[in-house]
């Protein structure tokens, strides 16, 4: 039986490629998830975020924090639907949140 071939310098071009293409094309873990502070950067407040989509849990390399599809299925089947009920049913939407806010304010002092 032949030993195997000693790579020869035209290999060693094609092995460093090869090594580029899957560094470029390996998925990053990190891609799937949402930190405290990317949601914030997001526009999120950083109080609302355990309301809004539970706590966070760990993932990746000690990360903590929501996946990418979570936060994205909330933000699909609770979020946009509220506020598109909210945009519908205020003439002047802009003013909506502070609508909202003083009706909830003045709720609040009959309980």
């Amino acid at each position: 039986m032949s030993e195997p071939a000693t790579p020869s310098a035209d290999n060693d071009w094609l092995v460093k490629e090869l090594q580029r293409v899957q560094d470029e094309c390996v998925h990053n873990p990190r891609d799937d998830w949402y930190t405290e502070n990317d949601l914030v950067e997001s526009g999120y407040r950083r109080e609302a975020l355990v309301d809004l989509f539970g706590k966070p849990i760990p993932g990746h390399d000690g990360i903590i924090g929501w996946t990418v599809s979570s936060v994205a299925k909330i933000e699909q089947t609770r979020l946009a639907p509220a506020y598109e009920l909210l945009q519908s049913a205020f003439s002047a939407f802009n003013d909506a949140a502070d609508t909202m806010t003083s009706r909830a304010m003045y709720s609040s002092f009959d309980s």
